[in-house]
């Protein structure tokens, strides 16, 4: 038992020791536009315009994502929604179809973009309360 305790330890301390070697820069730079777009999606709570950090990798420009279909389907809805706010469409993605459905339609009937992103996490609840 003493010793698959020592042979258990060497293997994390190498595990670890071998990860904290590896290159992060595409790690680092995944995160650094990760947190400039969350950081830009609080921004729009205050301002009440999303402004997307410049060459963000992470989003993309505002014209290639609104590119990729119209408003009226749920792919072009899905984009749209990452477009403006990246944070919201973090837990929209994960929502089942039905639910996606419904947020579409109720952004075409009212165009509010605030009451949609109230209901992402209103659903985002229901669906975990399940």
């Amino acid at each position: 038992m003493k010793g698959q305790t020592f042979t258990h330890d060497v293997i994390i301390r190498s595990t670890l020791i071998w990860i904290a070697c590896q290159p992060f820069s595409s790690l680092q730079a995944a995160s650094s536009d990760y947190v400039s777009a969350v950081k830009a999606d609080v921004e729009e709570f205050t301002t009440h315009e999303f402004k997307a950090p410049a060459e963000s990798k992470w989003i993309g420009s505002a014209d290639e994502v609104l590119s990729g279909g119209e408003l009226g389907t749920l792919e072009g809805f899905s984009q749209f929604l990452l477009s403006k706010s990246p944070g919201s469409h973090i837990f929209y993605r994960k929502l089942p179809k039905s639910y996606q459905e419904q947020l579409r339609s109720d952004y075409l009937a009212t165009g509010d973009l605030d009451r949609i992103k109230d209901d992402i996490f209103k659903y985002t609840r229901e669906v975990k309360n399940k």
